[in-house]
């Protein structure tokens, strides 16, 4: 995987900075701007930035590098609600919430959902299979039945 600097260098500092722009823009809560207004800012039209965003591979990665960014400098405020939802539950009644813990253990790899599929022979099940002849006389009788 590429670093935040490989993916960098492919880039303009113009779409460097819209990268940039357009993340913070997201985490922004109320106070979003328009695509429009970012591109101004840029000294862009709307139309080149949305096309940086849907089509620029190099460009869509280093937005979602720089997000992924941000989403780690979250790391240790959700770890700490998390761990507060452990110890005093979500309405601090103090029970802890049991879908609190389930997240840590999974997180911790401590806890793994697993599948499993079993496949049963037909003689395992007590069947037998139909013959070609008993499944289309099997539809004649359905439609006969329809109609």
């Amino acid at each position: 995987m590429a670093t935040l600097k490989e993916l960098q260098e492919n880039l303009t500092p113009q779409q460097q900075m819209a990268a940039h722009l357009l993340v913070a823009n997201e985490f922004s809560g109320k106070e979003k701007r328009s695509q429009e207004e970012l591109a101004e800012e840029i000294g862009i039209t709307r139309q080149a930035l949305h096309q940086w965003r849907t089509q620029n591979v190099n460009f869509i990665r280093y937005q979602a590098a720089l997000t992924d960014m941000k989403l780690d400098s979250y790391r240790s405020l959700v770890d700490s609600r998390l761990m507060a939802l452990i110890e005093r539950g979500p309405s601090n009644n103090g029970i802890p919430s049991i879908k609190a813990i389930e997240l840590y253990y999974k997180l911790s790899g401590r806890l793994v959902e697993r599948r499993e599929v079993t496949q049963f022979t037909e003689q395992q099940e007590g069947r037998r299979r139909l013959t070609d002849e008993e499944v289309a006389q099997g539809l004649e009788e359905l439609n006969d039945l329809l109609n």
